[in-house]
């Protein structure tokens, strides 16, 4: 039975994409290493899958509970795709009008170059053109033909008739004379965009909300505290604390009586052979020492897995030997599941399962 599955992870900084759609599953008591060079995304993951941070597009959830709901990336759309719908839209607007005109001097309607009426007919057609369309699909034909749609906010809403017919009206007034250029700037928008609140995007990355089982804010924070557990490389431990205090914070932080979780504390620290240290402080405790603690702080909630970043990685040889068979000692008699992120080999081919990440993405 999977505890924890993620599906279709992805994670973009700025213009570098880090995750390119990672799938995994952890089972209940499995211990399973990622693995990879630096940069391949391995700790942006963990901490995807963690709660720490949130991914741009996809899915996670533990123990069956949905902690993160679909959502794809906003990106606006290429220059050369803003290029090509605004020509191809321009050369559409004159297109209808000369037809206008046509029609209306079929009629024995005169309109001449510069007048008033000429003026009013080609606003008129603008403004029904961009406005018809936008409120209808979303998109403009010139749009349609790059693949590029328009996003009200960051919602996957086409823009209401209000919106459409202010970003068309803004298209006209003197500010819309610049908007010929804006094709060249990395924004994803114009003036017009800018005052609708909408966006130019592909629609290849539309926006979507999070799923309304998903959790978030308070329910999001007690979900990490009762149900994740987290070990770092550099431990985090408060250093005004005692090991028995730091141990205890997270089942504080939960609301369980203060002698129930101290009893745990205690019977935590003393399973990872620190019964004797409880009240020490981190500055008193060696590396392998502090890195127990962290440990114990991370299982005192009995969490249902324990993601640990690195957890060797300050640790000498024998220490990161100890810690190795801590965690399958700690699997056998609490049944405990352990994702981990390391560069150790030896911690990885321990693993039940390795998986192994490169560019973004899980190559085995």
């Amino acid at each position: 039975m999977a505890i924890l599955t993620a599906r279709n992870i992805h994670k973009r900084f700025g213009a570098l994409e880090v995750l390119k759609g990672v799938d995994i599953d952890v089972r209940k008591g499995e211990i399973v290493s990622i693995v990879g060079p630096s940069g391949s995304g391995k700790s942006t993951l963990l901490h995807i899958l963690g709660t720490l941070d949130e991914a741009d597009q996809g899915q996670v959830a533990i123990s069956g509970v949905t902690i993160s709901g679909s959502r794809e990336l906003l990106l606006p759309a290429a220059w050369w795709k803003r290029l090509i719908h605004m020509i191809t839209d321009v050369s559409i607007v004159l297109v209808l009008n000369y037809a206008l005109y046509a029609l209306l001097a079929a009629a024995g309607v005169l309109v001449l170059p510069g007048s008033l009426l000429n003026y009013g007919l080609a606003f008129l057609m603008l403004i029904t053109y961009y406005t018809s369309l936008e409120t209808l699909t979303g998109a403009t034909l010139g749009k349609l033909l790059t693949g590029c749609r328009v996003i009200k906010g960051n919602m996957p809403l086409k823009p209401s008739f209000t919106d459409a017919l202010l970003r068309s009206l803004a298209r006209v007034l003197p500010f819309g004379l610049l908007e010929g250029l804006s094709f060249l700037s990395g924004r994803p928008a114009g003036w017009h965009d800018a005052l609708a609140g909408t966006t130019v995007t592909d629609s290849r990355f539309r926006y979507l909300p999070k799923e309304a089982q998903s959790l978030s804010g308070k329910a999001l924070a007690d979900f990490r505290n009762q149900r994740i557990g987290f070990v770092f490389q550099f431990h985090h431990l408060l250093p005004e604390f005692t090991a028995l205090e730091n141990v205890c914070v997270p089942g504080w932080i939960r609301g369980a009586g203060k002698a129930q979780v101290q009893q745990r504390a205690e019977e935590l620290l003393r399973l990872l052979g620190l019964g004797h240290r409880l009240h020490h402080k981190p500055s008193e405790l060696s590396g392998g020492e502090q890195q127990r603690v962290a440990i114990a702080r991370a299982l005192i909630n009995e969490p249902d897995v324990v993601f640990a970043d690195e957890p060797t990685g300050n640790l000498d040889s024998a220490n990161a030997r100890d810690l190795h068979d801590l965690f399958f000692r700690l699997r056998k008699e609490l049944g405990q599941t352990f994702l981990i992120v390391t560069h150790n080999e030896e911690l990885a081919q321990l693993s039940d399962r390795v998986v192994s990440m490169k560019d973004g993405k899980v190559v085995s």
